[in-house]
């Protein structure tokens, strides 16, 4: 899954709590399926808004607020979210959670000591919709009851919220009747129906679908809708039309089964895809349509501000400590930038006794510094980031540290407040142009991308999409225009390309090519990994220049397409090499540094191939020559002179 998407709402939830609550009637009429007529039941879990690990608590504190998103208020009957909680505390201590839901409480539950485990139901209602969202407000807390001396952190308490714990909505079906309202709530897999796939303009919408709706986490799948669970709206079902004529992009609502169904038609649906998912998606039901927004990245003399990627900057009360998470992708970034450096502007204030907090910094788990912030004044501090650390999706973690005064009747341990200023950015500088990883081709993609489903091809569209859709889905960034061409030699010469076809696209020879006859694949130790029929079934991914421009040449196995999940994604990343089997990426190399892989064409003898498979035994045999050759030169001297000595 990408980290916009979750950088947002993990920006806005960073730490959780969990509570116990009685189950009131309200709530327990809501945890129970309702068949009623003309609801629709929505489904997801903590993962789907952007919780992968779950959330967590320590140190008997802590607040936090969940977002549910509800951008059509009208369409919510009824709701649950059922709050999986994992708790445990090595002393006796009282321990609370409080629960509110759009700023009314709903709970105030004392957890017990110990360890265990509590399953929570939060009923939600329409009237706590606000704002397009439903605000859950969690507050952790807890102090020694008849100990009062004791630093409270000795309690060695937990209190976690599994990332299975699940948000259940009562939907009315006919309240999601527009293209925003069927974009906002629909499920996070979407199935896309395609009618008119012999054209460029499906190829397109195809392609910025797989962008959009992560494919790589197989969260896209084509075809038309399965029969799912009664009432239940599992998938997001897309019919797309393409036609030759009127407008670009048209989308209405429809009902199937009792399920919402958008309708997309149009000369260039693609728009209509990009515009339902971006800030315009208002538009979508106006007769306005947005053809072209420029959504590049806004820089200030060489540096990405941290405010510009979606991440939570406001102020934090930091007890012991407190993490800022900042995701970005490497698409974040200008085309031919990297990140050289952190520069952050720090405030933290001092706690009772003017001691202040310790601020480290960490770059994908890598450690870049740590800095004391002593004066309670905002502080500048600057980290180099050294080269290769990057990658495709990042994140930069930055932790504050306090050492409270706590236990001998001294200051109850309670937190001081910090914040990341405006003013904190990525520091960019130009990146090595020997740079030919997979994930760098996300920022050229970022400014558009042209796409060639060459006509020659083995395999029809349908059988294409699986392959095209897991790869276009993790190097093609959301904001990317999609530029359909109709063949290789269409392509234009400045813009990057990605082609799907079985011969090469690009001028010079790849590692692994199809027009040499029988090829074997082999590791370092000259090992049989893959050939014939094994290698055939599937699909190579490489990188390739036309000219001056790269882009991605996709090369689709006969064997089973991936099957992908968001357990199991297709992740392009390091490497310009990658093979790809039903399972996702199976090998990805860098064939200009280190490859773990070394091609062979038996049925090709030329002087390069021999070069190649015999390079060992030639080095070696051309250093024996020159030894010997020094040898004899050595004893051509010496002769020479001793006969002149004798003389």
């Amino acid at each position: 899954m990408k980290y916009p998407a979750i950088g947002l709402l993990a920006a806005l939830l960073p730490f959780h709590v969990h509570a116990q609550t009685t189950a009131t009637d309200e709530g327990a009429s809501v945890t129970a399926p309702q068949a009623q007529e003309g609801l629709i039941s929505r489904e997801f879990d903590l993962t789907e808004l952007g919780f992968q690990e779950g959330l967590s608590f320590r140190q008997l504190s802590g607040n936090a607020t969940i977002f549910i998103p509800l951008p059509e208020a009208g369409a919510l009957n009824s709701g649950t979210l059922e709050l999986e909680l994992n708790h445990a505390s090595t002393a006796e201590v009282d321990r609370y959670l409080q629960v509110s839901v759009g700023g009314r409480s709903v709970s105030s539950q004392a957890l017990p000591d110990g360890a265990g485990r509590l399953s929570v139901p939060v009923p939600l209602r329409p009237e706590d919709v606000s704002g397009g969202f439903i605000a859950v407000g969690l507050s952790y807390s807890g102090a020694f009851s008849d100990r009062v001396c004791v630093d409270e952190r000795a309690s060695g308490d937990f209190l976690e919220i599994a990332a299975s714990s699940s948000v259940t909505l009562q939907l009315d079906q006919a309240a999601v009747d527009t293209s925003t309202a069927f974009a906002g709530l629909r499920p996070a897999d979407t199935r896309l129906a395609i009618n008119g796939s012999d054209s460029l303009a499906a190829l397109a919408a195809a392609t910025r679908a797989a962008a959009l709706f992560d494919a790589e986490a197989g969260r896209l799948r084509f075809g038309p809708a399965e029969a799912g669970a009664a009432g239940t709206w599992s998938e997001g079902v897309i019919q797309l039309d393409v036609t030759s004529s009127g407008a670009a992009s048209e989308m209405t609502v429809d009902s199937q089964s009792g399920m919402p169904v958008l309708n997309l038609r149009g000369s260039d649906p693609q728009v209509g895809l990009w515009q339902m998912v971006s800030e315009w998606s208002a538009l979508s039901n106006s007769d306005a349509t947005v053809v072209e927004v420029a959504e590049g990245p806004v820089l200030f003399d060489n540096r990405l501000p941290l405010a510009g990627l979606n991440a939570d900057l406001n102020p934090r009360a930091v007890v012991s400590t407190e993490d800022f998470l900042i995701p970005f992708q490497s698409s974040d970034l200008p085309v031919g930038k990297a990140v050289s450096g952190v520069s952050l502007q720090i405030a933290a204030a001092l706690d009772p006794e003017g001691r202040g907090a310790t601020a480290s910094v960490f770059l994908n788990d890598s450690l870049l510094g740590n800095r004391p912030l002593g004066s309670g004044q905002p502080e500048q501090l600057s980290f180099s980031v050294p080269k290769g650390l990057l990658g495709r999706d990042n994140l930069l973690r930055v932790s504050i540290q306090r050492q409270p005064t706590g236990g001998e009747c001294r200051f109850k341990p309670q937190g001081y407040p910090a914040q990341i200023l405006p003013g904190s950015a990525l520091v960019l500088s130009d990146a090595e142009p020997q740079d030919r990883d997979f994930f760098s081709l996300r920022q050229e993609f970022g400014d558009g991308v042209q796409v060639v489903l060459d006509p020659e091809l083995s395999l029809d569209f349908e059988q294409v999409l699986p392959w095209l859709a897991g790869v276009a889905g993790s190097v093609i960034p959301d904001r990317a225009s999609i530029l359909p061409r109709p063949s290789v030699d269409a392509l234009e010469t400045n813009d990057p390309f990605f082609v799907i076809s079985d011969q090469n696209p690009g001028d010079g020879e790849p590692l692994i090519t199809f027009d040499q006859g029988r090829i074997e694949v082999r590791d370092t130790q000259d090992n049989l990994i893959y050939s014939g029929e094994d290698l055939s079934r599937l699909g190579v991914v490489q990188i390739v220049t036309r000219g001056e421009t790269r882009g991605l040449w996709l090369r689709p196995g006969n064997g089973p397409a991936p099957e992908l999940t968001p357990q199991m994604p297709m992740v392009l990343d390091r490497g310009d090499l990658a093979l790809i089997g039903q399972q996702g990426v199976i090998l990805a190399t860098a064939t200009d540094r280190s490859p773990l892989v070394d091609v062979v064409y038996p049925d090709r003898t030329s002087f390069a191939q021999m070069l190649a498979k015999y390079r060992p035994w030639i080095v070696g045999g051309i250093w024996v020559l020159v030894t010997l050759l020094v040898l004899i030169v050595f004893q051509r001297v010496y002769r020479a002179r001793r006969g002149r000595d004798e003389t």
